[in-house]
This record gives structure tokens, sequence and C-alpha cells, in this order.
């Protein structure tokens, strides 16, 4: 089976239709799913998954009521569409899940019912429309199933997609979750049920067998012996024969109790003897044991003091040099002094430099404000000299005064009415603005109600996984060490979950939910008013625009006003000036003539224009002085930076206390090293009077084998405790047995008959179950899948062998880490550059990735070839590939394009940078600011 096109809409994060052409990517080779963590990517393979079983991939992703895209527009419908070949034949199946939308009329939602079409293909062997279909939900599976040569989802995923999280899970799973996970995929559950018919079989016999034998075997298990007896073995076979013993056998059993008793009333009189003997010899031994214990001690701190006497002298002469080394240095303390005192001695000149710069600082300022007056001054005379030339130009206009009533009168009634028709337009652009403004408020409700509703299913969302995340918290409250888990079975638990104090309750939880939905309806309906208005405002712009290019020729909306307001303005302005031109045409003669009386002035006032030129002049003169004074100083400056070392004051200061703190650094170190000198001789001086003081104390006293004294201590006391217990057991013995014989001596029943096909069927059902002491934990179901097992780990070590460059190679584990757990199922590693075996968790995180692809990939070989050889020429890798160095990603792509070969098509679901520019065709994933993803193939 190999897709060809897969069309996603509304569906996951895939608000809008998106179609992916599989076709593009060829019939085999590798191939990139690219994009962010929540772009969309695993959404591709749930989505063919769910096209094919109505079901996601993954085990987390299998709710239809979630396929719902929330981003979706009300009118755009949730569906999947996948063509794929199978066969040399093409096949095309649509299927949509239940989901709420918006009702078309009124308020509220409406559910659109969940539907499906599988589409034949012709007898040429392509799919359409047109093709022979069938639509209900039974008739489909089928038609699937038999395409698909009776895969099921479980077995679809594991051939066709390593999901997302299970890579780890396939590897570091025990037999019992393993065991579950292969039921699934293999069919093995008529095993289980045998496992528990028989186990039920064997308990229920069983019950009725224990109430007939349990009066018979009370008595006789009482019975006790020492094992060292000539009667154990007696003793044990009549314990063993309890529930078969026949009347005739009870009264060896008395003959057997009666030797017993005199066999241990004679070791009791014989232990008595024995353990006084005992307590003298062992009050001497611990005497002579404290004398040896004492001197040994002390040659063991003498010799540990001579041997640590010369590494404290070879210390001290270290720490000699050390301080030698620093006394040596006092030359150069001497000379940062002096550098200290040459720097602080030229501070003082240091005072002229900035009394120049300070200087400097204030002749900038002056030349500033001496360059603004003359600007002023400039700005003064242009004024004045514009005022004469208007006054000129003004005479000059005025010539034809009184000349131009008729023209102005026609100008004006042709002004008014265009003024009229702008007016016109200017309210039909209010109307329309009008209208626009509700548009945008309408889209601003939305925007709103859509960033709430957004709010709300992000935390309904968080606080679910908390919630779920909870569940493992509450299980691990009460887990103790050396407790099974009830989840996993193991006994060990090193990081157990804790609980959350931010998790929900399900009452919140489900309330957060019903706010999701009465937002969700909010925004929906803000949406439709939006849509409304928008369908107004495109009809009043049709409108307005052809008002527009009547009156401006082609003029765009946007300009509209500002072209109509400035025109409008203009004609108003105009209009008053040839009103005020036409009031005043009589009076302009009168304006003419006193404009010529001004004229006369116009002398004067060019001579003070003159005088400001002047000024403006000498100002400029003065500027120019400061700006040599600024020279002058500069140079000065220049000159006494030549005889100081530093910058400024606090440079030279700054360097002061630098040196300082050199020197004082200096000092500490000599200071440390004497000290430590003088520390490091005392320790000499107190080791030489420690091992003059053992020395003294050992003169004369033997040499002990101190741990022969222990031993042959340990040797007396150990036979006390045993003659002791010998002699409690034996005392104990006595008075049970005695007791014991007179009930069985007295007992009324008897014992008739056990029957054998109890424990034949005991046996059984603990062999089934894997429930024999003291052997394997390997159960009937288990047993099955171990072959299934053992193949996938044959499959996968072909390609781990690749990966691990020959390392590791994966084995079944055939012993289990102890007879209470089951087995069967484990798995461990076996290194061969070490030699050894071991568990497959002590792998790092990156072999750990290597190893659960390799299994993965040899589950999925398995499962295709134990469903009949169902041939699948296309497969998804999701994820993990960030945990690899650059050699293993190589390892792990080289081995995937193995996979693929000539007829398989493998897509690597990523978002490692790294793989983009080892792998050519790319599928690239993105979602935008609004949360709605778009798909790009790269080939």
């Amino acid at each position: 089976m190999r897709p060809l096109k897969l069309v996603i809409t509304g569906f996951g994060p895939y608000a809008e239709r998106t179609e992916i052409d599989f076709a593009k990517l060829g019939a085999h080779g590798l191939y990139l799913i690219s994009g962010d963590t929540g772009a969309g990517k695993t959404t591709i393979f749930d989505a063919v998954t769910y096209a094919l079983f109505g079901k996601a991939s993954g085990e987390n992703r299998d709710d239809a009521k979630l396929f719902r895209c929330t981003n979706a527009k009300p009118e755009t419908s949730t569906e999947v569409e996948l063509t794929f070949a199978y066969d040399g034949k093409d096949y095309r199946i649509r299927r949509n899940p239940a989901y709420e939308t918006p009702k078309v009329k009124g308020l509220g939602m409406t559910t659109k019912p969940a539907s499906v079409t599988f589409y034949y293909p012709d007898e040429n062997g392509h799919v359409s429309e047109t093709s022979r279909s069938v639509s209900k939900d039974r008739d489909v599976a089928e038609a699937v199933k038999s395409v698909m040569g009776g895969l099921d989802r479980d077995q679809f995923s594991q051939i066709a997609m390593i999901a997302q999280g299970d890579f780890m899970k396939i590897l570091l799973e025990d037999t019992k979750n393993r065991r579950e996970t292969f039921r699934k995929i293999f069919k093995t559950e008529n095993f289980e049920k045998l496992q528990k018919r028989l186990s039920e079989e064997a308990a229920s016999f069983s019950r009725n067998c224990d109430s007939l034998v349990q009066t018979a075997c009370t008595h006789v298990s009482g019975i006790q012996c020492a094992e060292e007896s000539n009667l154990a073995a007696d003793v044990s076979e009549k314990k063993a024969m309890a529930q078969n013993l026949q009347i005739a056998d009870w009264e060896e059993v008395c003959v057997l109790l009666q030797n017993l008793v005199k066999e241990d009333e004679a070791t009791v009189n014989s232990c008595a003897g024995e353990l006084e003997n005992l307590r003298s010899r062992i009050s001497d031994q611990d005497k002579e044991l404290g004398k040896a214990s004492t001197a040994v001690n002390n040659r063991s701190a003498l010799q540990k003091a001579q041997e640590e006497l010369p590494v404290k002298e070879a210390d001290l002469n270290v720490k000699l040099k050390a301080k030698t080394a620093q006394e040596a240095l006092q030359p150069e303390r001497e000379k940062l002094q002096e550098q200290i005192t040459t720097i602080q001695n030229s501070l003082p000149q240091y005072d002229g430099l900035e009394q120049n710069r300070t200087d400097l600082d204030g002749k900038k300022i002056t030349l500033e404000k001496g360059l603004d007056k003359l600007k002023t001054g400039k700005a003064t005379y242009e004024k004045k000299y514009a005022e004469v030339q208007t006054l000129k130009k003004e005479l000059e206009t005025l010539s034809n005064a009184g000349e131009n009533k008729a023209r102005l009168e026609a100008e004006i009634r042709e002004l008014e009415k265009r003024q009229a028709e702008i007016q016109n337009v200017g309210r039909l652009q209010k109307k329309y603005n009008d209208e626009m403004k509700n548009l945008q408020d309408a889209q601003d409700e939305f925007q709103d109600a859509q960033k709430a509703y957004t709010a709300l299913r992000d935390e309904y969302e968080r606080k679910n996984q908390a919630f779920l995340n909870e569940q493992a918290g509450i299980l691990a409250v009460n887990l103790e060490e050396g407790c099974e888990c009830p989840v996993c079975g193991s006994t060990h638990h090193p990081h157990k979950a804790c609980k959350s104090e931010e998790a929900p309750s399900q009452a919140e939880l489900e309330t957060l939910k019903n706010q999701v939905s009465v937002a969700e309806v909010s925004r929906n309906d803000k949406n439709a008013a939006a849509v409304q208005q928008k369908g107004n405002c495109d009809s009043l712009r049709g409108t307005l625009q052809d008002e527009l290019n009547k009156l401006f020729g082609e003029c765009p909306i946007e300009e509209a006003k500002s072209r109509g307001n400035d025109e409008f303005q203009k004609n108003r302005d105009t209009l008053n000036a040839l009103g005020e031109d036409l009031k005043a045409e009589i009076k302009k003669a009168n304006r003419k003539q006193e404009l010529e009386n001004k004229e006369t002035g116009i002398p004067a006032q060019e001579k003070k224009l003159e005088e400001l030129r002047v000024a403006n002049e000498n100002l400029n003169l003065d500027n120019n002085a400061v700006a040599k004074d600024i020279e002058a100083l500069n140079k000065s400056i220049s000159e006494k930076l030549k005889d100081l070392a530093f910058e400024s004051k606090d440079a030279a200061s700054s360097e002061i206390q630098k040196l300082r703190t050199n020197l004082v650094t200096s000092n500490k170190a000599l200071e440390n090293a004497v000290n430590a000198y003088n520390a490091t001789s005392g320790d000499v001086e107190a080791l030489k009077g420690q091992i003059n003081a053992f020395v003294k104390s050992l003169e004369g006293v033997p040499e002990y084998d101190l741990p022969k004294l222990e031993e042959a201590s340990r040797q007396l006391k150990d036979l006390l405790t045993q003659k002791t217990e010998a002699w409690k057991n034996a005392s104990g013995r006595v008075s049970q047995n005695k007791s014991t014989l007179d009930n069985i001596r007295t007992a009324a029943t008897r014992l008739a008959s056990v029957s054998k096909k109890r424990q034949w069927l005991k046996n059984l059902s603990d062999t089934a179950n894997g429930g024999l002491s003291g052997r394997e934990k390997l159960m009937l179901e288990t047993y099955v899948q171990t072959s299934y097992f053992d193949r996938i780990i044959r499959r996968a070590n072909r390609r781990f062998a690749i990966l691990s460059n020959g390392q590791y190679q994966l084995i079944r584990r055939t012993e289990a880490s102890n007879n209470r757990a089951q087995s069967g199922l484990d798995l461990n590693v076996i290194d061969h550059v070490s030699g050894k075996q071991r568990e497959v968790k002590t792998l790092s995180g990156g072999e750990s990735f290597l190893a659960s692809l390799s299994l993965a990939l040899g589950l999925a070989d398995e499962v295709q070839s134990s469903a009949g050889g169902i041939q699948l020429d296309t497969m998804f890798v999701d994820e993990g590939f960030g945990s690899l160095d650059d050699e293993s990603l190589k390892s792990a792509i080289h081995v995937l394009q193995n996979l693929a070969g000539e007829h398989r098509l493998v897509g690597i679901i990523s978002h490692v940078n790294e793989l983009e520019n080892k792998i050519d065709k790319i599928v690239r994933v993105t979602k935008d600011e609004n949360h709605v993803s778009r798909v790009n193939i790269d080939v």
C-alpha cells in the first residue's frame, strides 16, 4: 500500500483544505516531514490511519470528537480523503467524524453525523468519483480489510508507523507490558483464556480437596525432628504422605514419635555437660584476645605514622620553597610602592589640565550662543527684506484694480456649483466611513471572542493534561519500596510520579469545558455579524467609487476625503477671496493710492536693512575670534597631555587603586606561604612525637596472630551457640512431639482418600500460568509470543549491527531477574566490545534510540510477515533523531534508505534541522499566526 494523495480539511490543526500530493515524492526513497512542534507533522499519519480505520495512529489520539479543527470556519467541513495504490490498483476513501457546527439559521449548534465512502478501482485500475463505492461502516471496514490483507489498525500502525513516544516503549517494556502489546498485534488472547480456565479449574478442585484433608494433615504437620537425626527421612516421608496416609499407617507414625522423644531426651542430657565446659574456655580466650587487640592496634598506628612522616616532610619542603619564592618577590613589591608614589606626586599637574578643559567648555558655549544670535539676525534681515518686496509686488497686482468685476462673478458661479457636488460626495463618503467603522467594531468583537475562546481552550487542554498526570501521582502516593507497582509490577521505584498542587478536579474540568463551548458559540455569532457588515460596506463602496470617478476621474476611495477636502477648502478660500475682491473692486483704487503712499517709505526701510547687514557681519567676526580661542585651548591641552601618563586625574587615581590592590594581593600571598610553612612544620614535629610514643609502648610485647585468636574465639562462641540451640531445640521437640503423639492416638477421624486429579490439575495450571515454584515464570501465552519475539529480534539485529558498527546485539533474556517476576519477553543487549551481556536500560540516550528504531523496524517486518506477507510500500518514522550524534544520524539514515530500497517510500517526521541537509525530498509543515497549518512539498 502506498498513499498517492491525501486531502485534509478542518482536521487537527489544518483549518483549510490542504492537499498533499505524495506522488511528487516518487515511489521509493526517503523524504522528510519537517516543521515546528505542534505544527501538525504527526497529524498527516493520523489522517491516513483515520481515513483507513476511523481512528488515529497513537493511543492518545483516537478520540474522534477531538479531530475537528477549532480554528476552522463554520462552513468548513471536517473530513479526510485518501487515494492510495495497492497491487497496481488505485483506491480512494473519504471519511468524516461526527462534529458540531453553528446552525445556518438561528443560534446554537448542530451535529453533523459521521460518514465514510470507499471507492473501488475501475477496470483499468484507476479510481474516480464515478467508480463503484460502498458507504456503510461495516461494508467499508470489510473493504479495507480485504484490500489490506486483513490488517487491523494496531497492525497497520506497527508496520507503517513508528509513532512518536513508542520508540522507548518498544525497547524498555518488561514481560508483562510487552505481552499486552503482542497480544493485540499477534492475536494470542485465546492462549490467555486457556490459562485462566486452567487456573480457575485447579483452584476450585483444590478448595474441595483442602476441606477434606485439613483435619488429617494438622497433627502430622506438627511433628518435629532434628535435621541431623537418623529419623529425619522417616519424618519427612510421613509429612509428605500426610494426605495419603491410610488408617494402618498411623501406628507407624506413633512408633516414630516415641523414637523421636527418646532420641531428643538423650540429646538434652548430653548438651547440658558440654555447655558448662564451653563457657569456661570462652572466658580465658577473651582475656588473651584483649591483650592481642591492643598490641595490633598500636603497631598499625605506628606503621601509619611512619608512612605519613616522609609525606609530611616532603610537603614541608614544598611549603619552604613557596615561602622562599614569595620572599624573593619583595623587590617587585617595593617597585609597586614606588609607582604608586610617582603617580600620586603627579596628581597636582592635572589641575591645570582640568582648568583648560573647563575654559574650553565655556568658549564652546559662547560660540554656540554667538552663532544662534547671528542666525536670528539673518532671519530678521530676511523678514524685513521680504516685507519690502511684498509691498512692491502688491502694487504691481493692483495695476488693473476695478477692471475684473465680470470675470470674478462668472468664476464665483462656477465654483459654487463645484462645491455643491463635492459636498454631496462628502456626505456619501461619511456614510461609507460610518459603515466601515461599524465593520471594524464587528471585526474587533470577533477577534476578542476568538482570543477568549482560544485562551479558554488552551487552559482546558493544559488543565486536562494536568488532570491526567495527576492520576499517576495518586497511584504513586501509597507506593512503597519493595512493593509491586500496580501498573508495571516493578518493586523498585527510583522516580515516582508526584501529585501536582495545581491539578484540577473532574468538576472543575467539566465546568471549564462548558465555558469553552459557550465561548465557541459566541465567536461564531460575532463572525457571522462581521461577514454581514462587510457585505453592506462592499455595496456602499461601489456606489461611492462611481460618484468619485464622475467628480475626480480615477480616484481611489482612500484618497477621496483628502482630495475632496483639499479642493473644497481651496475653492472656499478662492470664493472668499473672489467675493472680497468683488466687494472691494470699487475700493481697490483707494487701496492702490494707499500703497503708493507707502511706497514713499521704502527708501527708509532699505536703509534699516543695510544697518542689519552690517551688524550681522560684526557678529560673525566676533564668532571667528572665539573659534580661535577654542583652537588655542585645544593646543594647550594637547601639550600638557604629552607630559602626563594618563588622560585625566580620574584615570591616574584609578591606576593608583589598581597598583595598591596588586600590592595587597602580593603581601597576602607572602603571609599565606609563611603560615602554611609553619603549620606543616608543626605537623611534622607532632608525628615524630607519636612515633616515639608507640615505639616505647610496644617494647617487650610479642607478635600476636590476632586473626587466629579471633577465629578461635569465634569458633568457641559458635559452638556454644550451637549447643545452646541444640539443647533448646531438643527440649522443645520433646514437649511438642509428646503432645503430638497424644493427639494422634486420640484422633477419631482418618483421611480416607486423596484425589490424584487435584495435583495433576495444579501442575498443569502452574505450568500454563508460569507459576512453578523455583522455576522461570513463563506463561503459555508468553511462550507462544517468544517465537514471534525471537524472529523480531533477529530482524532487528540485522539493522542494529549496522547502526552500532557491530558493537551491539539484542538478545532475549532466557533467565528471569528473580523467580517472582514474569519473564520470557525481557530484553538484554550483548556488547561485543566488552564481551558482556547487560540490560538494554544501560544503553545511552542515542544508543537506546538506535536500538529502539531497530526493534521497531523488526517488529514492523514481523507483523507484515505474520499478516500473510502484506506488502506496504510506505512507512513513517516519528521523531527521536535529536539524541543522535552526526555519525549515528548518518547510520540511521543509511538503514532507512536500505529499508526503502527501490519499492518503499519512508517518511521521517522530525524537527531536527540537520536532516534537511541530508534528505532531498521535504514536506514542510508550517503554522501561521492564527494557528492554521499548511503543507508545501520541496523536491
